[in-house]
């Protein structure tokens, strides 16, 4: 997600808040990856981890 897409507006409900939420790779927690970012406000879901 480039910077401008970060720091838009929701579509659904205007708010800037964002939350990155990660998936834990291993037991230890040392590696993860990014499964989605989504709206604080409302839930809107911006995108979407690649899963392979």
């Amino acid at each position: 997600m480039k910077l401008e897409q970060l720091l838009a507006k929701c579509p659904v409900c205007g708010s800037q808040d964002k939350t990155a939420k990660r998936q834990f790779i291993d037991e230890h927690k040392a590696h993860s990856k990014l499964k989605n970012i989504v709206c604080d406000e409302c839930g809107y879901v911006f995108e979407e981890g690649i899963d392979e």
